[in-house]
């Protein structure tokens, strides 16, 4: 069965021509507009030797070029590998040579640890530098193009090269198992691996976004602050946005009063991001005002949700968030609470989603009761082709055709799943497990507190001890005691954190998930002193 992802941004082009597609600070593009961009960098990439089914690393955030480059690579049969931007020059190169890319795309404020990381690969044949024109890069820069008279170049700036061909470029015929995008896992539980994602596996996960979990169409108004070189934000906002011919508002790097300044500006109607990024709008908003009366869905994952601000969303914005569950693994939506407030149950990450099904099972394998807890296992459209150039891995991740989710999870008997932790978070105090999550959620309702997570630390006599690292609401003042006592109060004693611990700051990666491995490594550090 023939199908090319890139046919969603040519078809919308067709359809909603001049239909604004995506705005950025000053810049906007019409769909028309968008597909000619899209169709000139592919044309750039065939000049340079580019083949069907090659390999290209995409390094930029949330601008225009990162959806062009992304769409242009599709377009003629390429695998794009969108990468963090927070990587560091020998993490760029470990993944642009695992990877097998012959080609990288790369935003022109990154291009010093960019030029670092290529020049390490050799097997990575040209380096584009996107969103700047040549006279605009730093000498610095522009010095890397001095070379041999007999060396071919393999540095460009890509603007230049747009000027000489047509944009009239058609989309090549793809396989819908065929590879479409390679994302790199962010590693929270150990090193990344390259997860492969076939264009039915994006696809249909942004097809049923649109049409049967968020509702979206070309009157819709989106926003991405969620970065787009991550899955949730790809597929739900990107995808999902080109597919409905839908106007996308781009936040190059989130900021709540800024969010909250273009939901105002653009009378944005959908939004989808992480339970950190909406604690924060949430503060914002409490401070001051603005005119959110737009937004008619919200969509949460990445994390699980705290009752908290599910609460306090609904107060503040006058409408239910929508919590939904997925894993890059997954494409990722595997579960969405119903989109009808009536539906919305507190604290549920909702159904299966469209055409997935999910189950919980006990440790041999068995499936496990209602309101057991197990770990959620997902099969459907949505799951991977396998992790990249790792078979073992890929063997691991599945049990009898189902993929393992590593979440601990219940049902309940309406078919509503609940995430209760991550397995590999589970602690394990004199022989009880305890789910940080739990403990989590009370301590979330302190009205001192605004951010925390609790994780388990190596204890001789009980195995593991309970570590609550909390940040304070600003000019807020408790102790530790306080908050022990506050604990005790509603939970058994065994799940009480034994210390607390403020911080600053939680440690979060580029999506806002707070990093609870970093945290235990920190820990852990400190208890061996």
């Amino acid at each position: 069965m023939g199908l090319n992802l890139a046919f969603g941004l040519i078809d919308s082009a067709i359809r909603y021509p001049d239909h604004p597609a995506i705005i950025c600070d000053n810049r906007s593009y019409t769909y028309a507009e968008l597909d000619c961009w899209s169709a000139q960098i592919a044309e750039v990439l065939l000049s340079q030797g580019m083949r069907n089914g090659d390999h290209v690393t995409l390094l930029a955030p949330n601008v225009p070029e990162f959806t062009a480059v992304y769409y242009a690579v599709l377009r003629i049969g390429g695998v794009v590998v969108p990468i963090n931007t927070l990587l560091l020059p020998n993490e760029i190169a470990e993944l642009l040579e695992h990877s097998d890319s012959r080609f990288f795309f790369t935003w022109h404020t990154f291009a010093e640890k960019s030029i670092l990381a290529f020049e390490k690969v050799d097997s990575c044949q040209g380096l584009f530098f996107i969103g700047a024109k040549r006279e605009e890069l730093p000498e610095s820069i522009l010095a890397h193009y001095t070379v041999a008279p007999l060396h071919k170049p393999n540095k460009f700036v890509l603007d230049e090269m747009l000027m000489v061909v047509s944009g009239t470029r058609d989309y090549e015929q793809t396989s819908s198992n065929d590879t479409a995008v390679i994302l790199y896992t962010s590693g929270t539980t150990g090193r990344s691996k390259g997860v492969e994602l076939s264009h039915f596996n994006i696809f249909s996960n942004a097809l049923y976004s649109k049409e049967k979990a968020f509702f979206l169409d070309h009157n819709s108004i989106t926003i991405a602050v969620l970065p787009l070189f991550h899955t949730f934000g790809q597929t739900t906002i990107q995808n999902a946005s080109i597919l409905a011919g839908a106007t996308m508002i781009m936040v190059p790097q989130f900021e709540p009063k800024r969010t909250l300044g273009e939901i105002e500006k653009h009378r944005v109607t959908y939004i989808a991001a992480v339970p950190t990024m909406y604690n924060l709008l949430i503060q914002t908003l409490r401070r001051r005002s603005f005119d959110v009366s737009s937004l008619k869905v919200a969509v949460s994952g990445g994390a699980s949700l705290p009752l908290a601000i599910y609460n306090e969303f609904e107060k503040l914005f006058g409408f239910k968030i929508i919590e939904g569950y997925g894993l890059s693994e997954t494409s990722p939506l595997s579960c969405i609470t119903p989109a009808d407030d009536q539906f919305n149950k507190a604290g549920s990450i909702g159904l299966e989603f469209y055409g997935t099904q999910a189950k919980i099972i006990r440790h041999d394998g068995s499936t496990a009761d209602i309101d057991e807890i197990g770990e959620l296992v997902v099969r459907g459209h949505n799951v991977m082709k396998g992790y990249y150039k790792d078979p073992s891995a890929t063997e691991d991740a599945f049990i009898n055709g189902w993929f393992r989710t590593g979440d601990m999870a219940r049902i309940d008997a309406d078919r509503y799943f609940y995430i209760v932790d991550r397995l590999k978070d589970v602690i394990i105090r004199a022989g009880m497990n305890i789910y940080p999550r739990e403990i989590e959620e009370v301590l979330h309702h302190h009205p001192a507190i605004r951010e925390v997570a609790v994780i388990g630390v190596p204890d001789e006599t009980l195995s593991e001890n309970v570590v609550a690292c909390v940040v304070l609401i600003e000019g807020a003042d408790v102790t530790a005691m306080e908050l022990q006592k506050y604990c005790r109060g509603h939970l058994a004693v065994y799940k009480c954190p034994k210390i607390i611990l403020f911080m600053k700051n939680l440690p979060k990666n580029s999506t806002g998930k707070i990093m609870k491995r970093t945290l235990r490594e920190i820990q852990s550090a400190d208890f061996r002193k």
